[in-house]
């Protein structure tokens, strides 16, 4: 389930009189786009791939409103493969794309797109799981509620530092979004931390095992996940 970014307005409102919903909205985004690639706490099992017979290239289909940062690790057929690159790829298997097989390795290509090597040689329905790191895109408009609530006081202290910062508005208090961007820095590592524990702790459910791997109305200044 996601929460939309609205939903932080009434927290953030009163220490910014004046200014505008949209803007405010778009300051809490930013904060969530820049927690989630910093620190890589949204973490999700995609959609079950289904492999087809001599394809190697793949779409990376996540959630309406956001996009993968990194591919974390993928299983085929319940064994886990090794991520490469394209380089090592053709040292390793030069004439791979002549041949077929039961997938080994993974690539990923971009934020939309992986390959599987050697190239699947069978057609097998829901065969690979791809679990990746997320963000959320630079036009969505909420993000998922375990994000949204695990880290509330971090992304409200992101907003403020970007708002605050703002020169010549009624709202502006470059002291106040000092503060506030120090805790936001806090917030991000202590997130950074928290998710690399539990990717460490991720269980697979068929031996999924992961690869080789001062101020106006708020001013408490609290820090928080």
């Amino acid at each position: 389930m996601a929460i939309s970014y609205e939903a932080l307005l009434p927290d953030i409102l009163p220490m910014v009189s004046g200014c505008s919903d949209a803007l405010i909205k778009n300051s809490i985004r930013s904060a969530v786009v820049e927690l989630c690639e910093r620190a890589g706490v949204y973490q999700t099992e995609l959609d079950p791939v289904t492999t087809v017979s001599k394809l190697y290239e793949y779409d990376l289909e996540p959630p309406t409103g956001t996009s993968v940062q990194k591919i974390l690790w993928v299983t085929h057929s319940g064994k886990d493969l090794e991520p490469t690159s394209s380089a090592l790829l053709e040292q390793r298997l030069p004439k791979w794309r002549e041949n077929t097989g039961v997938p080994l390795y993974f690539i990923q290509q971009s934020p939309s797109l992986f390959w599987l090597v050697p190239t699947p040689s069978g057609t097998i329905v829901s065969s690979t799981i791809v679990r990746a790191v997320l963000k959320p895109t630079h036009t969505s408009t909420a993000c998922d509620d375990s994000i949204m609530n695990d880290y509330r006081d971090t992304i409200i202290n992101g907003a403020l530092f970007r708002l605050l910062r703002i020169p010549n508005k009624d709202w502006t208090d470059l002291q106040g979004a000092q503060i506030y961007g120090s805790l936001f820095q806090e917030g991000v590592v202590d997130a950074e931390r928290r998710a690399r524990s539990a990717d460490t702790g991720v269980r697979r459910s068929v031996r999924y095992g992961g690869v080789s791997r001062a101020f106006k109305t708020r001013r408490r200044y609290g820090n928080g996940g």
